[in-house]
């Protein structure tokens, strides 16, 4: 949409028809998931309202347009987390009201992208609302956030609220078809790792150690689900050494394991890692359905613990020898 890669084209379509007519607010939220799609619309959005063509914005051609393209248009700003720290402090949105009101230097908007908005500490909240109140006719704010309670009501109040929703796996898939075509044979795991947040998809695939995770994580299934207890403490070491990617981990034995009951229900064709298939298959033969079952209903038990920051080393523990213990008592 515009050379922008959109998930939520009809929330553009509004918002660019908006800017066309001249018809925006001041301030808006747009409120999803890091990575959902919300800072692309913002991007587009903010080279609608600047762009010097108003009937066709964004024209893509005019000056202001291209300056937009390259990010180097002067009423387009972004504000994030300062060097080193984890919040947008006062500070930032002092600097930001002060510049707020110098007029815009290409036409007649300028706008103001406030990423992590979940981060904005409550005293630059407060410093925020007093422009919010009353502020420049010519000045849009975007505000993001991923919780929206995470701002003040007051400022919650005086912006117009915009839900960016996880997109559908169908679209998620096409898109990464279109960008990742050699990716075809992993692609079903990907989309269901991203849960509906493109981003996710992206972070995943940029992972340079990303195939070798996921071999090992197949060799492992072995080490997890055998009756030796002593393999427990193998599990254990492998997920301490690639503790950054834990959560990775957990999801491609669930993946592996799901595979793993649609070849024993002899719905072979359903797999989604078909890259693994003939390994899979043969995986298969080694357990128990119910093996496969309550492997399953372990690690979702440990993912709701991983949510809970429960210490690692201990949910792994508990994992494996939940597993090797069930198979005991049968």
């Amino acid at each position: 949409m515009y050379g922008y890669r959109i998930f939520h084209e009809d929330i553009l379509e509004n918002l660019i028809s908006n800017a066309r007519s001249e018809k925006t607010q001041q301030a808006y939220i747009f409120e999803g998931a890091q990575g959902v799609g919300s800072y692309e619309a913002s991007q587009l959005f903010a080279h609608a309202l600047v762009c010097g063509m108003r009937q066709s914005a964004p024209c893509r051609n005019c000056p202001p347009c291209l300056m937009a393209l390259s990010g180097t248009h002067p009423d387009i700003k972004t504000i994030d987390y300062e060097p080193k720290k984890k919040n947008i402090s006062v500070d930032q949105i002092r600097n930001l009201i002060t510049d707020a009101y110098v007029k815009p230097f290409e036409n007649q908007k300028k706008v103001y992208i406030l990423n992590h908005g979940d981060d904005i500490t409550p005293q630059a909240q407060n410093a925020l609302l007093k422009i919010l109140e009353e502020p420049p006719q010519y000045v849009v704010f975007i505000i993001h956030a991923e919780n929206v309670n995470s701002l003040l009501p007051t400022i919650r109040s005086r912006c117009c609220y915009i839900k960016f929703s996880p997109v559908s796996d169908e679209l998620i898939k096409k898109q990464l078809l279109l960008e990742h075509p050699q990716l075809s044979q992993s692609i079903d795991f990907i989309v269901r790792y991203a849960g509906g947040v493109y981003g996710n998809a992206e972070k995943l695939i940029e992972k340079e150690d990303f195939l070798s995770i996921r071999e090992k994580s197949f060799e492992k299934l072995e080490d997890l689900l055998s009756s030796n207890l002593l393999t427990a403490y193998d599990i254990t070491d492998f997920i301490d050494e690639n503790k950054d990617d834990a959560d990775l981990i957990l999801s491609f034995w669930s993946d592996f394991i799901r595979d793993a009951l649609l070849v024993q229900n002899d719905a072979t064709e359903l797999i989604q890692n078909l890259d693994f298939k003939d390994r899979i298959m043969g995986f298969s033969l080694k357990y128990s359905e119910e093996k496969f079952i309550k492997a399953l209903e372990e690690l979702l038990t440990a993912q709701k613990m991983r949510k809970k920051h429960v210490s690692l080393k201990t949910l792994v523990l508990r994992l494996a020898f939940s597993i090797k213990n069930k198979e005991k008592h049968q």
